[in-house]
């Protein structure tokens, strides 16, 4: 972000300073005395503003741990901050809203049950719709299954999962709880953690799933389906810091028609979209957003696509906006569309 604003509060170092002024203030005999003569911060209105500022304009993308010579990790002191900033009443209004509200529904889960239960049927009817099979199935609560798909709410991202689960005879359940996490943008970690205790499975990115299927040979594929060129962008999240980077590309050779690599640099060095951190949900950052993921529209513009490919729902939201705001003239998609798009069916002509 510093290098597009050129802003000192957009500076990795420059955020950690203030971390380590208010604990200097409040934490050390020498800023409890003299916490001027020791540049040491109060907390006060004027200075809690500028830390929210510092800590909430931050994509958390960890690119600057990436390069620091040190190895420090500037995104744990810039979530502490958050959580600074949220427990004195000064995080992002509508940030705060919308994880408040995604604790409290999970709190209650059993009384949105019913409803979500009605909604899961209707996304049934179109799947064995779509793919013209009225045995597909879309099971939730299914105890024994092997994999416990946890999506982001909506049919986009519930009916490309359930094609590819059924196309390779997946033992599978659909979560109730949803993959949305904002209080983990909000620094509660506590509030962020799902069930609080060490579960008897292995986490993994529905992309390692899918690209696992294709190298056993689980699925038929027929890339032409999804013509052009698609490129890729890596999100901060599954890639750097999950490490994430091949499945990706492996399904993209395997369900599209051409795949090229986004302009360097990418991968472990991809420059943010702009959008991640949670700055993607209020809307007077939108401009910031814009002026930050500039150079990620000029890698775009750059490699000459004509679809943009990402895994993240955040990163998409952000790629959506710059398609917009920089008339990139690409279509934005994710990876598990563009592989149940390209599932071989019976009697169905490629274009």
């Amino acid at each position: 972000m510093y290098f597009d604003t050129k802003a000192a509060i957009h500076s990795p170092a420059y955020k950690l300073a203030l971390i380590r002024r208010v604990q200097k203030r409040y934490y050390t005999t020498s800023g409890r005395i003299f916490p001027k003569l020791f540049k040491a911060m109060e907390l006060n209105d004027a200075n809690l503003k500028e830390i929210a500022d510092a800590m909430f304009e931050c994509t958390r993308c960890r690119r600057c741990t990436i390069h620091c010579p040190l190895g420090i990790d500037p995104a744990w002191p810039v979530s502490a901050g958050r959580y600074l900033v949220k427990t004195a009443g000064k995080a992002p209004s509508v940030l705060s809203m919308v994880a408040q509200v995604g604790v409290e529904k999970a709190k209650n889960i059993s009384l949105y049950e019913g409803l979500y239960l009605e909604q899961i049927k209707i996304l049934e009817d179109q799947l064995s719709n779509d793919t013209k099979n009225p045995n597909a199935r879309i099971p939730v609560k299914n105890q024994d299954a092997d994999i416990l798909y946890v999506p982001i709410a909506g049919a986009h991202s519930i009916i490309p999962a359930a094609k590819i689960f059924n196309a390779v005879g997946e033992d599978w359940s659909l979560s109730q709880f949803e993959a949305n996490n904002y209080s983990y943008f909000l620094g509660d970690i506590e509030a962020a953690k799902w069930f609080n205790r060490t579960l008897p499975f292995q986490v993994k990115s529905i992309a390692e799933v899918m690209a696992k299927y294709i190298e056993e040979g689980r699925i038929k594929l027929d890339p032409s389906v999804n013509p052009g060129t698609t490129t890729y962008h890596d999100p901060c999240q599954l890639a750097r810091n999950g490490g994430v980077y091949e499945e990706p590309r492996a399904i993209l050779r395997a369900s599209v028609e051409k795949f090229r690599e986004l302009a360097p640099p990418n991968k472990e060095y991809n420059w943010c979209c702009g959008g991640g951190g949670g700055l993607i949900v209020p809307p007077d950052l939108k401009e910031l957003r814009m002026k930050t993921g500039k150079r990620k529209a000029e890698q775009i513009k750059q490699t000459k696509t004509t679809a943009i490919a990402s895994m993240c729902e955040n990163c998409r939201s952000q790629l959506v906006d710059l398609n917009e705001h920089y008339n990139l003239g690409v279509r934005v998609t994710s990876l598990i569309e563009l592989m149940a798009n390209a599932i071989k069916q019976e009697g169905r002509n490629s274009p």
